[in-house]
């Protein structure tokens, strides 16, 4: 899937969803994903090592299972091309047919520390952000840097008409955790995925049984700002449309030992995701190998 992944693909792309109907543009994107799967063996392999113990199928099962989620995640990122577009209010009002949990956003934002909102590759987290900015909430996504400088550009500008900044991590970037700490300390909101942390910005926890590794960002973060961590996930339903979901805030540890209390709050946070990914594994976008080594080799 990878060789779509560039800025001519997502021009294309955009362009196709704001002149196809929605449906018509769906069925294409869905189309072209299960092609481009079909023809990567790799990526089968690594899906279905990545599902087999959210969702305990093997065989043909576990096969139909990975085929929604490829279908799903192709219509996922269709329906990200509508928001991001001059529509992109009406599209995310179309597009989201329930709200929950806002009551927990409240809450976080009420102590004045700022909210670390935790999300995964799970569900439409793009359209999560447009959730919060048509709220009038100020918020910056945290993002690692696209395969070109010019698809990063792009997805920044797409997020900037809709009033979301963004804050670039990974080489290149030292000064980004004093951006993040900085925002927080406005009492706003910064938003980052947490499932598939970049070299060496993860600690090891335990998921579904099996190690793998959560970012640390959200526990570090917490443990200098005193801000919220909330999971807050976009997830698609029967109907086609989205509901939009905030977890309770995860409560954080702070000891006299920080070690002990990063590795731990990390856990926290991965067995809130939990819950949220067994229900929806069709919707638990991994298209890499998750857990560890030893124990992909074991299953």
């Amino acid at each position: 899937m990878s060789a779509l992944y560039s800025l001519a693909s997502f021009k294309a792309a955009y362009a196709l969803a704001h002149f196809l109907p929605r449906p018509a543009a769906q069925a294409l994107a869905a189309l072209v994903g299960r092609t481009a799967y079909r023809r990567k063996a790799d990526t089968q392999a690594a899906l279905r090592g990545n599902l087999r113990p959210v969702a305990n199928l093997s065989g043909a099962a576990l096969d139909a299972l990975c085929m929604e989620n490829v279908t799903n995640f192709s219509r996922m990122l269709g329906d990200y091309f509508l928001c991001v577009g001059g529509d992109a209010a009406r599209q995310c009002d179309t597009l989201i047919e329930g709200w929950r949990g806002f009551e927990n956003l409240a809450a976080a934002r009420e102590a004045g520390r700022g909210t670390i909102v935790v999300t995964g590759h799970l569900g439409h987290w793009e359209l999560g952000g447009l959730v919060l900015a048509r709220r009038d909430l100020p918020l910056t996504i945290v993002t690692l840097e696209e395969p070109s400088t010019g698809l990063t550009r792009w997805r920044e500008a797409c997020r900037r008409r809709l009033g979301i900044k963004t804050i670039t991590v990974g080489p290149g970037h030292p000064f980004a955790f004093v951006e993040m700490i900085q925002t927080l300390r406005r009492n706003e909101l910064v938003a980052m995925l947490v499932d598939r942390p970049y070299a060496d910005s993860g600690a090891r926890v335990r998921l579904f049984g099996r190690d793998t590794e959560f970012s640390t960002a959200p526990a570090l973060l917490a443990r200098h700002t005193g801000a919220a961590v909330l999971p807050a996930f976009v997830l698609r339903q029967s109907s086609g449309r989205y509901v939009s979901l905030a977890e309770p805030v995860v409560p954080m540890l702070a000891t006299k030992d920080p070690r002990s209390d990063l590795t731990a709050n990390t856990q926290r946070i991965a067995t809130a995701f939990e819950g949220i990914i067994r229900q929806y594994p069709a919707q638990w976008f991994n298209y890499v190998p998750v857990w560890s080594k030893r124990e992909a080799a074991s299953a």
